[in-house]
């Protein structure tokens, strides 16, 4: 922290001792308590100078950009600050989702590693999974790779709301491509009750498939791989107790560590993604928690206490709209963006554009993922 503190203040401010002590001093403070402290949990954690003087030291701090005022009396570090600090701020994995073309402009991107989400009803043909180079270039972007169920695939054609392959089909397609994460097949609500499938027969029959999977997976050795997806539709009650009929066969929270929610992607309200997250986690203290399909704005209010996320939002303005999506570190939001009449540019070109501004988010997020910091966005 010394060391870098000087590279960044310069020898010059470092010559003069007590200011430079002072500042070391406050930065040390949030290096063990937090990211974001109130001016009184700074004063008590600090405990030196006359009165006033602590003011003075937060308002260099500010000046040089290793902190910044929240609101009138709470102070968070910046990336600057959280560089000197040496802290780490709470951070999901980010899971890319998108095939073929979306896997190239990553690529060119350059950016490593990259995790991957890819989805199995994608590669689903004539009866049988077929090759794809998808599942290389997933691998060469040097993160991990995530084996989705791909029912977002079949849910416009689905008879008697079923798979068109078998559980054994579907793992050994995940065995074969060498998923570090596997979902369990499950039946997504926000699709499938719009279509006549009743909330407690698709939480009963996504349990009844996971159980499928997870025992194949058993014996292929492969069972700490799969994630075991929860499912509801429209009140956090259904993913606890899609949760309950999990543990009814045997499939504790004790005995595995990833857990998958599933039909949020669809969900309008972003407060109610917020109430089902939160009372999951609550439930899963102790878990890894991934979120498939989340939106952007639901995202922002649950980013901190979630392990893992994946997103298609990239590919999809670029292929359904020709936008281009600008992250505003200011608005905490996309600006959406298209060329100007005449104008052409590839769909490769827009991703790439896109998948730039992800990561941004990605990036900035994390400087406003604490619980106090997300009650500061609503």
């Amino acid at each position: 922290m010394l060391k870098l503190l000087k590279e960044l203040l310069g020898v010059e401010e470092c010559e003069r001792a007590k200011p430079y002590a002072a500042l070391l001093g406050v930065l040390e403070v949030f290096a063990e308590k937090g990211l974001l402290l109130s001016y009184e949990e700074i004063l008590e954690a600090y405990g030196k100078g006359e009165k006033g003087y602590l003011r003075q030291v937060l308002k260099r701090l500010e000046d040089k950009g290793f902190i910044k005022k929240v609101d009138r009396d709470r102070y968070c570090l910046t990336v600057k600050g959280l560089a000197i600090a040496q802290r780490d701020p709470p951070r999901p994995k980010l899971f890319l989702a998108g095939a073929d073309i979306a896997l190239k402009a990553a690529k060119r991107l350059g950016v490593r590693p990259l995790n991957w989400l890819l989805s199995a009803g994608r590669y689903w043909s004539g009866g049988r999974f077929k090759r794809s180079e998808d599942f290389r270039l997933a691998r060469s972007l040097g993160g991990l790779l995530f084996l989705d169920s791909g029912a977002q695939q079949f849910y416009r054609k689905f008879r008697g709301f079923k798979y068109p392959y078998t559980a054994k089909q579907y793992m050994d397609l995940a065995i074969k491509v060498k998923a570090d994460l596997i979902a369990t097949l499950d039946l997504p609500l926000d699709l499938l009750a719009p279509k006549g499938l009743g909330v407690e027969e698709g939480l009963k029959r996504t349990v009844e498939l996971g159980i499928e999977v997870l025992s194949l997976a058993e014996n292929k050795d492969v069972l700490e791989r799969v994630v075991p997806v929860l499912q509801g539709y429209d009140d956090p009650s259904q993913w606890l107790e899609c949760l309950d009929l999990y543990k009814e066969h045997g499939v504790t929270p004790q005995k595995f560590a990833y857990w998958g929610l599933g039909s949020l992607c669809m969900m309008r309200s972003a407060r109610l993604v917020e109430r089902v997250v939160k009372e999951v986690r609550e439930v899963l203290r102790k878990n890894k928690v991934h979120v498939f399909g989340i939106g952007l704005n639901a995202l922002k209010r649950v980013y901190g206490i979630i392990d893992s996320y994946d997103t298609s939002a990239w590919v999809y303005w670029a292929k359904m709209d020709g936008a281009v999506l600008v992250w505003s570190s200011w608005r905490r939001s996309f600006i959406h963006m298209q060329a100007r009449d005449g104008k052409k540019y590839s769909t490769e070109d827009l991703m790439e554009v896109n998948l730039k501004n992800l990561l941004e988010m990605h990036e900035d997020l994390s400087l406003y993922s604490s619980t106090k910091l997300r009650g500061e966005e609503h």
